[in-house]
């Protein structure tokens, strides 16, 4: 967990993200994933197979990130529907690219469109409200020594 952890502020940083809430990292990184799909998409058509490689692998490093920043303990359900999705992306992802295949390209980039307007759908009531609450949840420390 520390690893995703880190892995997740390192993209947050790397982003100029430092200091951005949960929620402004995530749209983010999904808008980030929308990205290169579409790249992906482009690479593939003009048999562009290093471009090809580095858009999925950069779609692929976004979607395991968004995976291993769920918190499970939250609401388990929404948080096992939103895993089972990222794990057919990336599924799809590596047959698009041992496949050079524009249609799993596209069956990626649809599921996480939705996931996209799901997220864009939140209102902006309940993403303050749910700021205020990570706000005022107590630290925890972990002794190291």
């Amino acid at each position: 967990m520390n690893r995703a952890i880190s892995k997740y502020k390192n993209v947050s940083v790397e982003s100029g993200l430092e200091g951005a809430s949960p929620y402004q990292v995530t749209k983010k990184l999904i808008d980030g994933c929308m990205i290169f799909l579409k790249q992906a998409k482009v690479a593939i058509e003009n048999k562009d197979y290093e471009k090809k490689s580095f858009h999925i692998s950069k779609a692929q490093a976004i979607i395991t990130t968004l995976a291993a920043s769920l918190q499970s303990d939250k609401n388990k359900e929404v948080s096992d529907n939103l895993l089972a999705l990222y794990d057919f992306c990336l599924n799809q992802l590596i047959s698009a690219s041992a496949e050079m295949s524009i249609e799993k390209v596209e069956a990626a980039e649809k599921v996480m469109g939705e996931i996209k307007a799901g997220w864009d759908s939140i209102p902006a009531d309940a993403v303050i409200e749910a700021e205020n609450q990570r706000s005022n949840e107590p630290m925890v420390s972990i002794d190291a020594g």
